[in-house]
């Protein structure tokens, strides 16, 4: 049995998706058919009781969810992850600090624009703070990130790592990007990978404002 992949077009899985085909990984993609920014259709319980994506099935029957978590779980079972040819992880700490900085203060940011009622019941007329907020929060963290871009060329060291994915993924849903280059430049790298590119443009050239692969 390869992995599985439970994922919807557009959705995070893809930065575990392009993953994979960067560090070789054999792997099945199970596509489920929602847009993005919709709610899961039921069945998604089934598979994960938080009823979000991605989910990946591991090999020895393993269910693992959580963006981060499953990155850290592939590079630990596969050096390809951690030492090329494609990928490379030259400084521990910064893979494990960076990848769980994403999840709580980019990703979580993104759920609480995208899913509101989440946070603050339907119907509340809080939504538009809420919104604003999480948008500036988001703002926030990549104004990090662009910091640290300043003295590396990727966030982790001076080759890509699976959190560069995860921060290019990210960052190309972001609305308000003008005021960070270097994190323009680390997406656009990404995106442009020779096995990253058809995999970025079957997720996002449909909905996204910017065809990021493409040069």
């Amino acid at each position: 049995m390869t992995y599985v992949l439970h994922n919807r077009l557009g959705s995070g899985g893809f930065a575990i998706e392009a993953v994979l085909e960067l560090a070789e990984i054999p792997y099945r993609l199970e596509l489920i058919e929602s847009a993005p920014g919709s709610h899961l259709p039921d069945g998604a319980a089934a598979m994960n009781p938080w009823r979000q994506i991605p989910v990946l099935e591991c090999p020895d029957g393993a269910v693992v969810t959580e963006t981060a978590a499953i990155l850290f779980y592939l590079a630990e079972k596969h050096g390809s992850l951690r030492e090329g040819p494609n990928l490379y992880v030259e400084d521990s700490a910064a893979f494990y600090r960076w990848a769980v900085f994403l999840s709580v203060n980019v990703y979580e940011g993104f759920l609480r624009m995208v899913y509101p009622e989440r946070y603050l019941g339907a119907g509340s007329a809080d939504v538009s703070a809420l919104r604003k907020a999480a948008s500036a929060r988001i703002g926030d963290a990549f104004k990090l990130i662009e910091d640290l871009l300043s003295e590396t060329q990727f966030i982790c060291g001076d080759r890509m790592s699976p959190v560069d994915i995860y921060c290019a993924m990210l960052f190309s849903w972001h609305r308000k990007r003008d005021e960070f280059p270097r994190c323009i430049a680390l997406t656009e790298r990404v995106a442009r990978h020779p096995l990253v590119a058809p995999v970025w443009r079957k997720n996002f050239d449909h909905w996204l404002d910017r065809e990021w692969a493409d040069g």
